[in-house]
């Protein structure tokens, strides 16, 4: 193999992993906080179950989503829904995740679309509503994160 191979072997591969390079598990601690905040605002809290992925560019946005099934008022189980949280260490050093999927004004509890776009925003690349994709990938960008594929895009 020449030289020039070797080096566009490499940069091949360089490209091929560069999206994946911000990203890495979330943590045993970031966990209990995230976990410890969603419950506060379920029916049944001790219901729950919680679907965690990978935390991708933490150190860019410090928002973390996850899926969560957890029984509504009526006792049944509502399906997977996406939650976002804000994940941060306090003055004490002390990780706290304060949701983000509810109106800070009126206490209701955000539309998944919106909590999907704010999600993808953050870097995950999950779906998201057309009439949000403009404004998705502007804030990826403004944060050094490639652009939301036309892939991910719902009516």
């Amino acid at each position: 193999m020449t030289i020039e191979m070797k080096i566009f072997f490499a940069l091949f591969i360089f490209t091929i992993y560069l999206p994946f390079a911000n990203s890495r598990p979330i943590t045993e601690e970031e966990i209990l906080a995230v976990e410890e905040l969603v419950k506060e605002n379920l029916k049944d809290p001790d219901s729950v179950k919680f679907y965690h992925g990978d935390y991708p560019y933490p150190d860019k946005t410090g928002i973390y989503c996850g899926y969560m099934n957890a029984k509504n008022s009526f006792g049944a189980f509502t399906g997977k829904q996406l939650f976002s949280n804000f994940v941060v260490r306090n003055n004490d050093g002390i990780i706290v995740a304060p949701t983000m999927d509810f109106n800070k004004l009126t206490g209701e509890q955000y539309d998944q679309d919106i909590i999907s776009s704010n999600c993808a925003s953050a870097g995950y690349d999950i779906p998201v509503k057309n009439k949000f994709l403009k404004q998705v990938n502007k804030k990826r960008s403004s944060e050094g994160i490639l652009n939301l594929s036309n892939n991910y895009v719902r009516e």
